[in-house]
């Protein structure tokens, strides 16, 4: 058998034809339906979203579920970043790897999906933090360039942002 694979290009052509399902993100040229939401996942989201806003909300755009170009062949949908402002620098172009200060993944059922296929994709595109919100151990895993060597941290425990060190939020619900 053989896999078609897809550019961003021929991914959004497929996309705007009706050939791909509603739900789906181009990895490494190949498409994968994306997870309903559960609760929690959307609880998470909600709260990472507002608390971001509140923090940083004039010195980054915030942006939720939408997808970040990373190459010819990649464009995962994360679940929440935030992006160099302005909001209008987005208004003729999609935002990429260079306007991206970090990323945040709500992992549950994805956990293994998020840290083998997307962390990797961010790393090679260059993107200077993730945030991997592991729901299923109930810790905020953060990886940051050039390494992404993991650090673990507990809920109670505050973290800041690389692009902003002074300001700690707390991640979880």
């Amino acid at each position: 058998m053989v896999k078609h694979r897809f550019t961003v290009e021929a991914y959004h052509k497929a996309y705007e034809a009706g050939a791909l399902p509603e739900r789906v993100e181009l990895l490494e040229g190949e498409v994968y339906a994306v997870s309903p939401m559960g609760k929690k996942h959307r609880l998470y989201v909600m709260h990472l979203d507002k608390v971001f806003q509140e923090a940083f909300g004039d010195e980054a755009v915030v942006m939720v579920q939408c997808p970040l170009g990373l190459s010819t062949d990649s464009e995962p949908t994360p679940d929440l970043a935030l992006l160099r402002p302005p909001l209008e620098a987005y208004r003729e172009r999609d935002p990429g790897p260079g306007d991206t200060l970090l990323l945040v993944e709500i992992s549950d059922t994805t956990l293994v999906q998020d840290r083998t296929l997307k962390l990797p994709l961010y790393q090679k595109a260059g993107i200077p933090e993730v945030w991997l919100v592991n729901l299923v151990e109930g810790v905020l895993e953060v990886y940051a360039f050039p390494h992404y060597a993991m650090e673990r941290h507990p809920k109670g425990e505050a973290v800041a942002p690389r692009a902003f060190p002074t300001r700690p939020v707390a991640w979880w619900v």
